[in-house]
């Protein structure tokens, strides 16, 4: 099961909590504190894995210490297409080999790196970049302390390509809410992971170059309360097959 960026449902507390209890679950919500059937979980960490790798035309395929990724309603193997996104996996903690290829019958190397998963912590890696130039980043989740009952939380990562210094524009506001935003590094990603606080409603989005030229706008967009939300710049620019996008994972 993955998910468009545009689309994602909310599953219940209850449902969720089920899911939780198999090998890998497709939903997850970042907690505020111990209390609830959290406290019964497994020990395990959580992982959104979201690609934006615009030239995976046969989509990517994940292993984990050598073991395919699969779709735990299914026996297929979980095979995320550019623009996609997993719902949370439930991963065993410790030392995880992770690779990532091409979902073809060549099995391309993209990336071949090592997490450590803590228990009850949340995750999210993101693949993007090129076929000569392959990224991989990953972010801790946590979530905001005390956030508010109608405010959601969100950050911004410019996972596109060949565009530097982009700002990301909130309808409402003169000032950008993140500025000057380089194409993302493992570190920067790590640097920039930190949910901030956005008022909950509908709002269109416009990033813009580091000259102020818009580059691409999403419109009406709604944040949800409680909500959390990764915005992403993806996409190249000028190109009519992958051009410039504005993607939206939302974590619950």
């Amino acid at each position: 099961m993955v998910k468009r960026f545009n689309t994602m449902k909310k599953l219940s507390l209850q449902f969720c909590f089920l899911l939780l209890l198999s090998i890998f679950t497709f939903s997850s919500c970042l907690k505020d504190n111990d209390d609830g059937p959290w406290n019964n979980m497994p020990s395990a960490g959580l992982m959104y894995f979201v690609n934006g790798f615009t030239e995976a035309e046969s989509g990517l395929l994940y292993r984990l210490d050598g073991n395919i990724v699969g779709n735990p309603l299914s026996s297929d193997p979980m095979v995320l297409e550019y623009k996609t996104f997993s719902g949370a996996l439930l991963l065993n903690p410790g030392s995880r080999k992770l690779t990532i290829t091409n979902y073809a019958t060549d099995q391309d190397m993209l990336i071949d790196t090592t997490l450590t998963i803590k228990v009850d912590n949340g995750y999210t890696s993101f693949v993007y970049g090129t076929n000569e130039e392959p990224k991989f980043a990953m972010t801790q989740d946590s979530a905001i302390e005390n956030i508010g009952s109608n405010e959601s939380g969100i950050r911004f990562l410019n996972l596109a390509t060949d565009v530097e210094g982009v700002n990301l524009y909130i309808e409402g506001e003169d000032e950008p809410l993140y500025s000057n935003r380089p194409i993302e590094t493992g570190s920067s990603a790590v640097a920039h992971q930190t949910f901030k606080t956005q008022q909950s409603g509908k709002y269109t989005f416009t990033v813009t170059d580091a000259a102020g030229n818009e580059l691409v706008t999403r419109e009406d967009r709604e944040l949800r309360r409680g909500y959390y939300y990764t915005i992403m710049l993806m996409g190249k620019p000028d190109n009519s097959e992958t051009p410039l996008y504005i993607g939206v994972v939302e974590h619950y």
